[in-house]
């Protein structure tokens, strides 16, 4: 004998268990994101140097590490030209030596709301993102 019951659960929790997959975020393909993140902890990096000199020796020091880090993803993934890094950073501005640009405004800001983040929280979020090699784009962040 057929149990119709049965049969609808089955169905209901086939439908559910698809539109529970199909609402999951597809995954992100490697370095989506890598030049957007990089981006503001080379200007972070640039602030803390230019602007706040001999402050937040700690913070500055795991900016800078981060930024090495970028910079050796960035390599490793676009052909392992140096050229191609100092090219991407000078039509990002960050040769400018201006000072309201890098010590005042969006930049001044950034460096504070990263500085204001747990360490480990800003360790993993880089972490995460230059986990898996793959073509640098900047994602959806601009």
């Amino acid at each position: 004998m057929f149990d119709k019951a049965s049969y609808l659960k089955s169905a209901i929790l086939v439908a559910f268990g698809g539109a529970i997959i199909s609402a999951a975020p597809p995954p992100v393909a490697p370095g989506t994101g890598v030049l957007c993140l990089g981006t503001f902890i080379y200007f972070v990096e640039k602030s803390g140097k230019q602007c706040r000199t001999g402050k937040d020796p700690e913070f500055q020091a795991r900016i800078e590490g981060y930024a090495r880090r970028f910079d050796d993803y960035f390599i490793r993934n676009t052909g392992g030209d140096p050229e191609t890094l100092v090219a991407f950073k000078q039509r990002q501005n960050l040769n400018s030596e201006d000072h309201r640009d890098i010590c005042e405004g969006d930049i001044a800001d950034m460096y504070d709301r990263m500085k204001a983040m747990k360490a480990d929280e800003l360790d993993r979020e880089v972490g995460e993102l230059l986990a898996r090699d793959g073509p640098p784009t900047f994602g959806d962040c601009v």
